[in-house]
């Protein structure tokens, strides 16, 4: 994960923001309202590590999602934002798995693969080297649910393991984290701007395959 988390702070030095905020929410997107068989979401950039990515955005009984295929590859979607974290504290979302890099263990550099990963960037000056990263994973090992800590892939990436090995494979899960409180827990100070979200599957530690599904994401005040 190590090159595409770079890419990723680079990606931000380039400027720009877009949002969409009513009230009490902050949408990053809302990919059930859009159509399916577009490669790429409007607004989003696709972020080609190794290997060839399949991403699409499908629909499925009037509900539109994006789908990740991974077999020994890594990419990501990554969108540019702006906003005070504290003013909108709480990322939503909802994901699915369909499938999970056997071998994948976060806890290792060598086999740090995971089907779905939902990265918070916190850029400072310079953003190239010096953006922090809250990350959301859905991990292959069951042993690790729960587990929170650096990513051995990027020392300023500190990751949480929400989901972890088979129990609900092909269940959309709906997820809430107050991100504010994950950065200062995690980081031991107040955060930045927040600067951008990010999508990630990547197997090519492992040499396996992944499937991943991402439903509607915002940030919301409660």
């Amino acid at each position: 994960m190590k090159k595409g988390l770079i890419l990723l702070c680079a990606f931000l030095v380039s400027g720009g923001a877009w949002l969409f905020a009513q009230d009490k929410v902050l949408w990053v997107d809302r990919f059930s309202a859009g159509e399916g068989g577009k490669t790429i979401p409007a607004g989003w950039t696709l972020d080609q590590k190794t290997g060839t990515p399949v991403v699409r955005l499908e629909a499925e009984g009037g509900r539109t999602y994006v789908r990740f295929y991974s077999e020994k590859s890594s990419f990501g979607l990554r969108k540019e934002m702006s906003f005070d974290i504290k003013e909108y504290p709480y990322l939503n979302w909802k994901w699915k798995v369909s499938r999970l890099p056997e071998k994948g263990d976060f806890t290792q550099k060598d086999t740090d693969d995971q089907a779905a990963q939902v990265y918070v960037l916190f850029p400072r000056f310079p953003a190239k080297v010096n953006t922090e990263i809250v990350g959301y994973l859905w991990e292959s090992q069951a042993k690790n649910k729960g587990k929170e800590g650096p990513s051995p892939a990027w020392s300023k990436s500190k990751v949480i393991v929400l989901q972890a090995g088979p129990e609900r494979l092909n269940e959309w899960v709906a997820e809430k984290r107050n991100v504010y409180e994950d950065y200062k827990r995690l980081f031991k100070k107040e955060p930045p701007k927040v600067g951008g979200v990010s999508l990630y599957i990547n197997t090519q530690h492992t040499q396996g395959v992944g499937e991943a599904f991402f439903d509607d994401i915002y940030f919301s005040k409660d």
